[in-house]
């Protein structure tokens, strides 16, 4: 019997690390799971926007939209007013 991730303990971890601001130590905990959700690139999003990493946010968003994966409109529209903000 092989060991399966725990999507839902690994979501909370990058959460935790983002909230923590060790966004960094999150995306590599990202690019290691095997499975995403949709909360998973919400939150990531999300607090990608809150530390002002807006192209970074916004190729996560992509790479979540192409993978037919829902997101928050909240988290939507701060990637695209902090894209506009920044020019």
């Amino acid at each position: 019997m092989g060991f399966r991730e725990n999507l839902v303990a690994l979501n909370c971890m990058i959460d935790g690390l983002c909230k923590a601001g060790q966004i960094d130590r999150a995306m590599e905990m990202y690019k290691s799971m095997e499975t995403k959700d949709s909360f998973t690139y919400t939150s990531l999003v999300h607090n990608l926007c809150k530390a002002a990493r807006f192209r970074c946010a916004s190729k996560l968003m992509m790479k979540c939209l192409r993978d037919g994966k829902k997101i928050l409109r909240a988290s939507q529209r701060a990637v695209l007013d902090g894209l506009r903000s920044t020019g």
